[in-house]
């Protein structure tokens, strides 16, 4: 389930100075995670900048600071990684690339609106069991969860997730999903 917050191990610039720890972290919420470093030249828009899973792999950006990593595993590693586990039918993440995931896509061309709430849902699912965590960790509060929703649900419905979901939709589902896993942390 993910062990607690971990602490630097010394006081690392960006997160590839603490990649080893940092790793063992993301291990810890599923055996396969690997992080890998982002080479911006290798991506194009948002992609530059955001964190993204393929299979069991997490590709950051280079710059970002230890914190940054911390707060994104949980979502990127027990949320994606185990969606493309799914889709390789449990057994390997990597598996869920193919057929899985590359049947969503081209499912998202033939509907392209049900590709959207999918994308959507994914993203959802991802977050609320991030949310979940650091509510647990106490690493975050109630405004923060309600803050951090409707931020990141203002990012799925804009162009950096080819409009996944119209804006007022997203935010309402967001918004609504945090008020339930802030009254669940509270039971």
């Amino acid at each position: 389930m993910g062990d607690t917050l971990p602490l630097p191990s010394a006081k690392p610039q960006t997160w590839v100075d603490d990649r080893d720890h940092l790793e063992s972290f993301a291990k810890s919420f599923d055996p396969s995670a690997r992080l890998a470093v982002k080479r911006s030249w290798l991506w194009v828009g948002g992609l530059k900048t955001n964190a993204t899973t393929l299979g069991r792999t997490v590709y950051i950006p280079e710059d970002w600071s230890v914190g940054a990593v911390v707060r994104v595993i949980p979502h990127e590693v027990r949320g994606h990684v185990k969606q493309f586990r799914y889709c390789g039918l449990g057994i390997h993440p990597t598996l869920g690339i193919f057929p899985g995931m590359l049947l969503l896509y081209v499912w998202g061309l033939l509907f392209p609106i049900l590709f959207a709430w999918g994308r959507y849902r994914l993203e959802l699912h991802a977050e609320t069991w991030s949310w979940r965590y650091h509510l647990q960790q106490g690493a975050y509060n109630a405004e923060e969860v309600r803050k951090r929703a409707e931020r990141f649900a203002k990012i799925v419905a804009s162009w950096a997730y080819v409009k996944a979901w119209p804006e007022r939709w997203a935010v309402w589902g967001f918004k609504r999903r945090a008020e339930k896993v802030i009254r669940q942390s509270r039971q």
